[in-house]
């Protein structure tokens, strides 16, 4: 799992302390990889939060978008357990 922002690396880096999250944080303050898949909001400044699982032979698996933290991680790990089982 990494997770990408447009933020600055200090502004990520207080996001993760705040949350204690444990995965990685790449800054992308150009906005390429938001760019590229498709998440900048119509407004340009943000992004929108949108969960991708990208399977090993690197094909977009499966879009969660506009996600809802509550219930999210439940659902992500339903999702591989579903398709890795070929569902």
């Amino acid at each position: 799992m990494v997770g990408v922002s447009a933020d600055r690396p200090a502004t990520q880096l207080k996001f993760v302390e705040k949350f204690g999250l444990t995965f990685p944080m790449v800054p992308d303050p150009g906005r390429a990889v938001i760019g590229a898949y498709g998440t900048q909001k119509v407004n340009g400044v943000t992004a929108q939060r949108t969960t991708f699982l990208i399977a090993p032979d690197g094909r977009i698996a499966h879009v969660w978008p506009k996600v809802s933290v509550n219930g999210h991680a439940d659902d992500v790990v339903e999702t591989i357990r579903r398709l890795g089982a070929g569902g």
